[in-house]
């Protein structure tokens, strides 16, 4: 309830003068709600409020805002992956994140192996089913 209380109080004050900072955009919801809410914040700061805005988020369907709406551009933090460590380089590049680290954080912090391969094997899943929105078709669909 306090990230709904903050967010409808940024919606409800924030101005062309405002700087939006959201971490983790939808976060505390399930992932159909989450990135519903997700998506409409975006599209209603960047439709009706017009101010610069960052936003993290573990959406990886909101990159395609980047395709939607003139000026929004996607960032992230490059990491150096390799199969027994993970370093987060503290570098930020230009586009959006090629995968996400959530499995691979699991199995650094000793998750049972059985428990990290089901992850993946359900991760993988997911990924073949496209479960996403039509209007985020992009980047991600193919992947």
């Amino acid at each position: 309830m306090a990230e709904m209380l903050d967010t409808s109080a940024i919606l409800s004050t924030a101005d062309t003068d405002s700087l939006i900072i959201i971490d983790e955009l939808g976060r505390g919801t399930s992932t159909y709600d989450g990135f519903g809410l997700a998506w409409a914040i975006s599209n209603y700061i960047i439709e009706k409020v017009g101010c610069l805005s960052v936003f993290a988020t573990h959406f990886h369907e909101m990159t395609n805002l980047e395709n939607v709406h003139a000026g929004v551009k996607n960032h992230h933090v490059t990491a150096l992956v390799q199969e027994d460590s993970l370093a987060l380089l503290y570098k930020v590049n230009p586009g959006p994140s090629d995968q996400s680290f959530g499995v691979h954080v699991a199995k650094l912090a000793e998750f049972p192996e059985s428990v990290v391969e089901r992850a993946r094997r359900r991760q993988r899943n997911l990924i073949s089913l496209n479960f996403i929105p039509k209007e985020c078709f992009g980047i991600w669909k193919s992947r």
